[in-house]
């Protein structure tokens, strides 16, 4: 398997790299916790995970391997600093958002050691699919409630 690119570490939440093909992204996490206020006991655990091209056309690195191994390496160093849950939503603008949910969905299949789960979700929102996931620790003390509650706010978000 190959080696992940050197990330660059801004803080806690943020993270940039380069490519063999000059492409810069950045990756970082916001505090979504917002979004779970009906949960209080859980809401403080709770970010959004975002991945941007800063530097260069995102197509040439449709091919490259190390993009997905990186990504899972923050995701690793992410969920070891703190109980940290991520939601992660897959940009509906430019209509590719089931490619960027398979996309995921081959990293995360391929590269997880078991020690997280995922629960993919979809939201109505004024009759647009909003594709999205869920990245938990397997022993994360409020797995249940969690869980429970992005599925509550994935059948209930088309209704506020």
């Amino acid at each position: 398997m190959s080696n992940p690119y050197n990330l660059i570490e801004a803080d806690d939440f943020s993270y940039e790299f380069v490519t063999t093909q000059g492409i810069t992204y950045q990756i970082y996490f916001l505090d979504y916790s917002a979004m779970f206020d009906d949960y209080p006991t859980i809401a403080k655990f709770i970010y959004t995970f975002n991945i941007d091209v800063i530097d260069c056309d995102e197509r040439l690195a449709i091919t490259d391997e190390r993009i997905g191994i990186t990504v899972v390496e923050v995701f690793k160093k992410f969920f070891t600093k703190i109980e940290n849950v991520v939601v992660y939503v897959c940009d509906t603008t430019d209509k590719k958002h089931y490619a960027r949910k398979r996309k995921f969905d081959t990293w995360f299949w391929k590269y997880n050691d078991g020690n997280i789960i995922k629960e993919d979700g979809i939201a109505m929102i004024e009759g647009i699919e909003i594709v999205n996931a869920l990245l938990i620790e397997k022993h994360h003390p409020k797995l249940h409630e969690i869980i429970f509650a992005f599925k509550d706010l994935n059948n209930k978000v088309g209704d506020k």
